[in-house]
């Protein structure tokens, strides 16, 4: 039994050590080091475009990003990745910023905001991307823990939260392994973030205004690759709805208490919903009645609050076929041009 466990232990540490060394210097998430983030925010803050990344921290990249801008933004837009397009381009005349990040939670939008609040730079409009799952307490959203500090700081409440068990959870695991020895320098090549003069490039680009231009795989697409994006993606579960029961209390709460806290600070504060690709609503329609009944909450929401409201889940309601989606839940720039412009 002494010799098994001997045996065991000796050839157990040397893939533990391999773990723990690809795993934390190939670090595919950047979760052991922020110099990434930090780097993607120089260039930026700079004034230039910057591309060649690919796994990184979105919500450390706005913290670096907005403790480090010259001048603060008149209009700021916090939502997902549905809202990530919105550029500067739709707001002429107005020195906006794109603070998006994939999946966002309220506690990613309260924490954001909080950024700006702690760094005296708020902006005079912030625009919200409202999604279906944005009051879902069943979402299964936890990205937003890296700036947990944060959203419990708006709340006046200590951070209960903290990354350190996961962050070190994934030094010694398999699937993590998988992602970050392809981003060893030997296999990856040049792994850090570049400034870039061009929206388009091969990889995705964040411009000067924090909004995310797609790589040239996604962005060129042609429609038959959209249309099987669409099926695969109505394949599986619809992302962040499933078990999507109630409007929760708690989000209702802390979203009525950060509307409260922009206009007492003299905010103008305005709302984007983003729809589905057609064939992804006609299911939601038939199993997901919670996503309809957010939408009709926050109209009502919104008009007794005088607050302008932008788009719908739905896209029959905006006649947006799938020609301007990039995939089952992401419209285009020419879908959010059609949104702006049908309430400006």
């Amino acid at each position: 039994m002494k010799k098994f466990i001997y045996k065991t232990t000796i050839l157990t540490i040397p893939i533990l050590m391999l773990l723990f060394l690809v795993n934390y210097f190939g670090d595919a998430a950047k979760l052991y080091d922020n110099d990434f983030e930090k780097k993607m925010a120089k260039i930026v803050n700079s004034g230039q475009y910057v591309t060649n990344f690919k796994n990184y921290d979105e919500r450390l990249f706005q913290k670096e990003v907005i403790q480090n801008m010259n001048i603060p933004p008149n209009l700021v837009v916090i939502g997902s990745s549905k809202t990530m397009l919105i550029n500067s381009d739709f707001f002429p005349n107005t020195l906006l910023f794109n603070n998006s990040v994939s999946g966002a939670s309220i506690e990613d939008i309260v924490g954001i905001y909080q950024l700006y609040k702690d760094n005296i730079k708020l902006p005079q409009k912030i625009i919200i991307g409202i999604d279906p799952w944005t009051f879902n307490e069943n979402n299964g959203k936890k990205r937003w823990k890296s700036i947990a500090l944060y959203f419990y700081r708006f709340q006046n409440t200590e951070n209960k939260e903290s990354t350190s068990y996961f962050k070190y959870k994934e030094l010694f695991s398999f699937s993590y392994f998988q992602s970050s020895l392809k981003m060893i320098p030997l296999f990856a090549g040049n792994v850090n973030p570049q400034p870039s003069r061009d929206k388009y490039n091969y990889l995705g680009t964040r411009l000067t205004d924090g909004s995310l231009v797609y790589g040239e795989q996604y962005r060129n697409a042609s429609s038959n690759e959209i249309e099987n994006k669409i099926k695969y993606y109505l394949a599986g579960e619809i992302y962040g709805i499933e078990n999507f029961n109630k409007i929760s209390d708690r989000i209702w709460n802390e979203f009525e208490k950060l509307i409260t806290d922009m206009k007492k600070n003299d905010i103008e504060v305005k709302f984007f919903l983003t729809p589905y690709a057609p064939l992804v609503y006609d299911r939601i329609q038939k199993k997901y009645p919670m996503v309809l009944k957010t939408e009709k909450i926050i109209k009502d929401y919104a008009s007794t609050n005088n607050i302008k409201l932008y788009g719908s889940f739905n896209p029959y309601e905006l006649s947006l076929d799938d020609s301007y989606f990039y995939d089952g839940m992401h419209v285009k720039e020419t879908g959010i041009k059609k949104i702006i412009q049908m309430k400006e």
